[in-house]
C-alpha cells in the first residue's frame, strides 16, 4: 500500500488524539502510518526504561 492512501490506517485500537498525532507524524516524516507507530512506541519505551534505570 502507498503510504498516504486513503485506505491506510492505523490498525490499533487507540485514542483519537494519539491516532491524530501518529497520523502527523508520519505526514511530517513521510513515512506509512504503521512505520511512525512503530518508531513512536519505540522512541517512549526507550524514554520509560531510561527512566526506570
Amino acid at each position: 500500500m502507498v503510504r498516504g492512501d486513503r485506505r491506510e490506517s492505523l490498525n490499533l485500537r487507540v485514542p483519537p488524539d494519539l491516532k491524530r498525532q501518529v497520523e502527523e507524524y508520519a505526514d511530517e516524516t513521510g513515512i506509512s502510518i504503521n512505520a511512525a507507530a512503530c518508531i513512536l512506541l519505540a522512541e517512549a519505551l526507550r524514554v520509560e526504561w531510561r527512566r526506570k534505570a
